[in-house]
């Protein structure tokens, strides 16, 4: 068991942390034949594997068949190393490749194979022409003496020569039907040429569009000649007739299959090649008349026969403009020989040896294999004419040579053909998937006697193929008890049979390479070889196994192993009780259906389905394992596939009682099962009123709405997902309404979520019942106007102080955000969340919410009323603005300008309602009163944008939309938006990067049609991305170590280079704390030149970074130790607001920049020192209640890496604390104080006490383990002014330290009930910073008069740091 994540103490005293499990699937004790035990691995990405309260999956022993190991591992613990990592937050699969699914992407899409047979063909007639003329040789081939003379195993010399054609003729037909027992066959024994064409006639005729098999063997006559002409008789077999291989086509058509088993059977090949080639030439020319639409030409009847050489013209009234031909490129050709080659006329084997190697395969490998093995003298050509058994029971020795033959010919064929080819030559159809596998073996053996046979299409030279030696041992083993199995039949000894070892031998060789890694995507030799021994319960279990962890390479093993013909296989395992094979069936029908979706009929099929059901449903028939939530939430999955965009797919799962399964799994320990409920039970009821109204009818609404605070943002995604698919499609009665009230006011709570998902989710969620009920939504956008008009109307025209007061004005505007009129209306409340999520700091929440309000108030500019408050908003908006007709437009804010308001004159032609509709656009309305604190008004306002060019549309078409409930809508969403040309640009005041408004919440043109494309354009309603993102989980490798985890993988290699960095850091540092208290400050070690103010700063533990924030959404990032500026960007806080609060967190890995800005909102960086490769990880609104002020100490933020926690607070009366495992907020301390805070610390080690300083002085400490009114244990009043820091070291020490903006600097024991210590800092003037060392006893204070003065804990001043632009420098 790997070693488990330590953080000092974080598991143990956070039991309800998320956990990571894997799992190890172990075979059971395999049957006999089987020698080798089969380990590997089900793991879980940790998105999925969080566990809450005691839930999570603990160690255990194996304690059945089929059963799964789990075991506690920690997400990013190398398996071979021992010792302390500190967990790394925020690195789960939603943060790392974020919340936007995969296959929205084009460069990340998974080329999904066709490896379904579209026009699977039968060959339904088979021609055997043999023109043998028994006892008289061909005049142009001299024979040996002795020659080989056997024709389908019968000596033509040892009957009459009628009777022995005939018998040779039976003989063939018998030898063809073992391989397609169904066709119809015609013999056609020494044919004229009359014959030979009513033959091919009638042939054609009967088997219409399929594929017909013409077997010539040419033994009796004249070699072919170049010319492809074959040779026949005339009627009185006085003469040999030749008959062109031209008119053999035009007798047989397409699509057809030769064999040729004659001398210089290679011309005819290519002389039919020469001339199929024109033929299709001709074609394609007539197919170009005949598709013209003004050709009055009849079409190609593929059916009829070719007249004259060519296709035949007949009209087709059954499907009128449609032409059909199959080209004779398509028929297939094997041929005996090369055109100058000769037939080998050795005794030993039978004259037509190609024939025997097409049909009878077993035996003339095995005599063949006698001949070349003096050691098996004593196996005589009787002996092997008489193996046991029968071709088709592999229990058998004949049966399981066969089935030896069949793996190997596959296997040959697999590795060595395209794979397009592959499935035409050897999946297409049974008569030519056999004769190809045979012909792989008459390639051998006719090799030998230096005669190649030919095909076509063509196939690379396989008769030195190494899987050969494989047949030649299993062919060695059979022959070797021969003789004691021929004496035991014939009265002798009992003997057994000793099965072969080579299947169990070829899964190892598989298990292998599977075990060595995928280095390449090249497939495994040994692939087709598991196909078939699937046909085997011997080796079943153990090959599914083997083919699980294949298939969790990727999809493109997905692919390979589809292509290669396994679906059927497990399609047909579904309906096998075998409870044992369960675990493993689940998960590769997971992994199929990860990549591949197209398989919900082929499980509606024989209730395929319901072999996922009943495993969900019941206990009954599966193993007992200890990770049966796992399989589960795969059986889920499977069925959610099956019930994607399928109506009938939903209603077998309606009338199979999937509704009840799903809901007993709800509140399941493991959460990726709850996950996969909820997604299941979305794409259940997606677009299904039937089922929808089973759910509202059972109230799984109200069960599902508990799920929104599951500790795992993923399960509150699934849950808000889910919810939202239940609105809709339901006639709007009374009890139907009042569900989706319901679920709306629930939903509402998600408002606060941390996890953009969840966010993201909400909007989709919220945006359907705006669709839904939208005629109400517009009232209330009209409502909330007009209380932004009164507000306008009484709001003061004093321009400065307008801006003096802008952030406070806008701060009283959001909290009052549902203190308004409105508010009593459910709808009044949905609108005022929809507009605050349009000005969500993550992109991918405000963009859809922006579409959503966008549409809204579309249909409000149109609606009628509007125009019952026109005259009275006109007015309210041009309040002390002459003339009249003049209206106010925003200019685009900056974030370095405030906004000001121009005047602008309208054309002198514009209408009244025009006018009223441009200034509507532009007026102060809470929406756009919401972006300017976004910094997102003006020009640059996705929303104005939007809606300028939705009314500029309407106008131009002159056209005014009626928008009712549930219907019409908004087209053209997103059309408007300006394309951002750059994220990045250049402050004109500072020089500093100012951030482009479209880049905060508008988006790409091209990306709206791509995410919209499905949707209803036509509706406010929006499509989740949900379902797409939860399934890339199963796509992804699952029995893999994670790449940071496998010792040797690039990221493990840095993560073990950071480490050691860390600790020799660590080891160098510590000795020097004690040290430090002692030493002078008085070198400078850089000089970093910053063109604006910085007011925030911070330093990373271990990287030579630091982090500057100036007073307003800059930031940069320096290398202090060369002095060298490595990225600048904009943190996109609204214009008036700053960045307050800037940390480090997961420093002993790969850090994030965490920013704090004072409007409440955090946010997360990766990658922050490059420019180009910076993103934003996550961002939330971690404060709503902020009190009004002008400035005050913004949002404070205390980071705990060990418990993973944020301490947050600021202008507000309550401490936060959210939990970022989780992203919930935990717990909310009282501050018990009317001061705002100005500082905070905490106990970061345990995270349990958390400090705070105030602006009247005080220091409170309070412990979080105890309810809110008892939480705060101690307070402190001996600061006489506001207090500027407040610091608990992390050291031996564990001193409190705090300063106050009066100069002096306090020592705390937290044990005592006062100060231990106090000095003045003597700074010279009012103090205004103090920096503690975490470690080391020193600290710093700075001061109004340039002065940085460093102390020692004992109050010692060890310098005074002057800094002093200029030839003075520094001293």
């Amino acid at each position: 068991m790997p070693p488990t994540v330590t953080n000092s103490g974080r598991r143990a005293e956070r039991q309800d942390r998320a956990d990571a499990a894997g799992a190890k699937i172990t075979e059971p004790a395999l049957n006999a034949g089987d020698r080798d035990d089969v380990h590997s691995g089900v793991g879980s990405d940790a998105t999925a594997r969080h566990s809450a309260g005691d839930g999570g999956s603990s160690e255990g022993d194996v304690e059945s068949a089929a059963g799964v190991e789990v075991a506690t591992n920690g997400e990013d613990v190398p398996p071979d190393e021992q010792g302390t990592y500190t967990y790394s937050y925020y690195s789960d699969r939603r943060h790392e490749n974020g919340i936007t699914p995969a296959s929205d992407i084009a460069s990340r899409r998974v080329r999904i194979q066709d490896w379904r047979m579209r026009e699977r063909l039968k060959t339904v007639s088979v021609a055997l022409v043999l023109c043998l003329n028994i006892g008289t040789d061909p005049p142009d081939i001299v024979k040996t003496n002795p020659c080989a003379k056997l024709e389908c195993w019968i000596d033509p010399f040892s009957l009459p020569q009628a009777k022995a054609l005939e018998t040779i003729g039976r003989n063939l037909q018998t030898q063809y039907e073992v391989w397609q027992p169904r066709s119809r066959y015609r013999l056609s024994l020494d044919p004229s040429m009359d014959e030979t064409k009513k033959l091919c006639t009638s042939l054609r005729r009967g088997a219409k569009e399929e594929r017909i098999l013409f077997h010539y063997n040419g033994h009796g006559v004249p070699k072919p000649t170049p010319g492809g002409e074959i040779w026949v008789f005339n009627k009185n077999y006085t003469q040999y007739i030749p008959v062109s291989i031209y008119d053999i086509q035009t007798w047989l058509g397409s699509p057809c299959i030769y064999v040729y088993d004659c001398s210089n059977a290679g011309n005819i090949l290519l002389a039919f090649n020469r001339f199929a080639e024109q033929r299709d030439l001709d074609a394609s020319r007539q197919l170009s008349t005949l598709t013209d639409p003004n050709s009055q030409t009849p079409k190609l009847n593929a059916q009829a026969p070719l007249a004259n050489g060519q296709p035949q013209l007949a009209a087709d009234k059954q499907a009128p403009g449609h032409v059909q031909y199959v080209p004779m490129r398509e028929c297939i050709q094997l041929a005996a020989c090369r055109p100058n080659e000769v037939l080998p006329m050795t005794p030993d084997l039978p004259a037509d040896v190609f024939t025997c190697c097409l049909t009878t395969p077993i035996e003339i490998a095995l005599r063949w294999f006698v001949s070349q093995n003096p050691l098996l003298h004593n196996i005589t050509p009787d002996m092997i004419m008489k193996i046991p058994g029968r071709l088709n029971d592999r229990r058998t020795p004949l049966g399981e040579l066969n089935w030896i033959f069949t793996a190997i010919t596959d296997t040959i064929a697999w590795n060595v053909l395209p794979h397009d080819l592959f499935k035409k030559l050897f999946r297409q159809d049974l008569m030519v998937a056999a004769l190809f596998r045979n012909f792989l073996l008459a390639e051998r053996i006719m090799r030998y006697y230096h005669c190649t046979p030919m095909s076509s299409p063509v196939l690379p030279a396989t008769h030195q193929h190494p899987m050969w030696e494989s047949w030649d041992l299993a062919a060695d083993m059979c022959l070797s008890q021969l003789p004691a199995l021929l004496a035991a039949e014939d009265g002798g000894p009992p003997v057994e049979y000793r099965h072969s070892s080579f299947f169990a031998e070829q899964l190892t060789a598989f298990e292998v390479w599977l075990s060595t890694g995928a280095v390449s995507q090249r497939p495994p030799e040994q692939l087709p070889i598991v196909l078939q021994v699937l046909l085997s319960q011997v080796h079943r279990l153990r090959a599914l196994m083997l083919l699980s962890r294949f298939l969790d390479i990727g999809p493109w093993a997905v692919n390979l192993a589809l292509s290669v013909g396994i679906f059927p296989y497990v399609l047909k395992l579904l309906q096998s009780p075998a409870a044992e094979l369960k675990p493993v069936l689940v998960f590769i029908w997971a992994k199929i259906l990860a990549v591949d979706r197209s398989c919900q009929n082929d499980l509606l099929k024989d209730n395929g389905y319901t072999y996922f059901i009943n495993i969900l449903a019941t206990n009954a028939g599966m193993p007992n394992i200890h990770n049966i939530s796992e399989h589960r939430a795969m059986c889920a999955f499977i069925l959610s596939v099956f019930c994607h965009n399928f109506r009938a797919g939903q209603q077998a799962c309606l009338k199979s009682d999937l509704l009840p399964a799903l809901l007993a799994h709800l509140n399941d320990p493991d959460p990726l099962l709850r996950q996969w409920a909820c997604v299941c039970l979305a794409k259940f009821w997606e677009g299904f009123a039937e089922a929808k109204w089973t759910g509202m009818r059972d109230g799984v609404h109200d069960r599902l709405a508990v799920l929104l605070g599951d500790p795992v943002p993923e399960v509150r995604a699934a849950t808000m997902s889910a919810l939202g698919t239940m609105i809709g499609d339901l006639d709007k009665t009374e009890q139907v309404i009042n569900a989706e009230h319901s679920i709306g006011i629930a939903a509402l709570v998600s408002t606060s979520d941390a996890s953009p998902m969840v966010r993201k989710e909400l909007v989709v969620t919220l945006s359907k019942i705006a669709q839904g009920y939208s005629t109400k939504f517009v009232s209330a956008a009209f409502e909330l106007l007009e209380e932004d008009r009164k507000r306008v109307t009484s709001a003061t025209v004093d321009e400065r102080r307008f801006r003096r007061q802008t952030l406070g004005t806008d701060r009283r505007m959001t909290d009052s955000l549902f203190k308004s009129p409105s508010h009593n209306s459910i709808y009044g409340c949905i609108w005022k969340v929809l507009l605050s999520l349009s000005v969500d700091p993550f992109k991918d929440v405000a963009t859809p919410a922006a579409r959503v309000v966008d549409a809204i108030n579309l249909r409000l500019l149109t609606s009628p009323l509007i125009e019952t408050a026109s005259s009275q908003l006109l007015a309210s908006l041009n309040i002390g603005v002459s003339p009249p007709r003049q209206s106010i437009v925003p200019t685009p804010p900056t974030p370095q300008t405030p906004q000001t308001p121009t005047i602008e004159k309208p054309p002198p032609d514009l209408s009244a309602s025009t006018r009223l509709t441009n200034t509507l656009k532009r007026s102060a309305s809470f929406a756009y009163s919401l972006r300017n604190l976004a910094g997102l008004g003006g020009a640059g306002s996705a929303s104005t944008d939007n809606l300028q060019a939705y009314a500029a549309a309407s106008e131009n078409d002159g056209l005014r939309r009626n928008f009712s409930t549930g219907s019409g809508g908004l087209r053209g969403t997103g059309s408007g938006r300006p394309r951002p040309h750059s994220m990045v640009g250049v402050s004109p005041s500072t020089g500093g990067p100012s951030w482009s408004v479209d880049a905060m919440i508008g988006s790409d043109p091209d990306e709206e049609k791509e995410e919209t494309k499905n949707g209803d354009n036509d509706g406010v309603a929006l499509e989740s991305g949900f379902f797409e993102w939860s399934c890339e989980y199963f796509s992804e490798p699952q029995m893999k170590v994670p790449e940071i985890d496998d010792p040797g993988s690039i990221r493990f290699n840095q993560r073990q280079w950071r480490r050691h960095r860390n600790e020799n850091c660590m080891g160098e540092t510590v000795p020097l704390f004690e040290l430090a208290g002692k030493s002078k400050f008085e070198e400078q070690v850089g000089l970093l030149y910053n063109d604006v103010n910085p007011c925030v700063m911070a330093f990373h533990q271990f990287e030579p970074h630091l982090a500057v924030a100036d007073d307003r959404d800059g930031v940069r990032i320096y290398n202090w130790q060369e002095h060298v500026r490595l990225s600048s960007f904009s943190n996109h806080n609204p214009v008036g607001s700053r960045i307050t609060s800037m940390r480090f967190i997961n420093e002993d890995d790969l850090a994030l920049l965490m920013t704090a800005s004072d409007e409440g909102i955090i946010r997360l960086y990766r990658k922050y020192e490059s420019l180009k490769q910076m993103e934003m990880v996550t961002s939330w609104r971690a404060l709503t209640d902020l009190m009004p002020t002008n400035r005050g100490s913004g949002i404070i933020v205390e980071w705990q890496q060990n418990v993973g926690t944020f301490l947050v607070t600021g202008n507000a009366k309550a401490i936060r604390v959210w939990d970022a495992e989780r992203e919930l907020v935990v717990q909310d301390i009282p501050t018990r104080s009317t001061a705002s805070p100005t500082a905070l610390t905490s106990d970061k080690l345990g995270g349990s006490l958390v400090v705070g300083g105030f602006a009247d002085g005080s220091i409170k400490m309070y412990d979080r383990r105890l309810s809110a009114k008892d939480s705060m244990i101690v307070s402190f009043n001996e600061h006489p002014g506001s207090v500027l820091t407040a610091h608990l070291q992390q050291g031996a020490n564990r001193e409190l330290i705090s300063g106050s903006t009066v100069g002096d600097v306090r020592f705390w024991d937290l044990r005592q009930q006062g100060s231990v210590k106090c000095f003045d800092a003597g700074t010279g003037g009012e103090m205004t910073g103090l920096a503690v060392h975490d470690m080391a006893p020193l600290f710093a204070c700075g001061s109004t008069t340039q002065n940085i003065r460093v102390f020692n804990t004992q109050g010692q001043t060890l310098s005074t740091i002057r800094y002093h632009e200029g030839f003075l420098g520094q001293r």
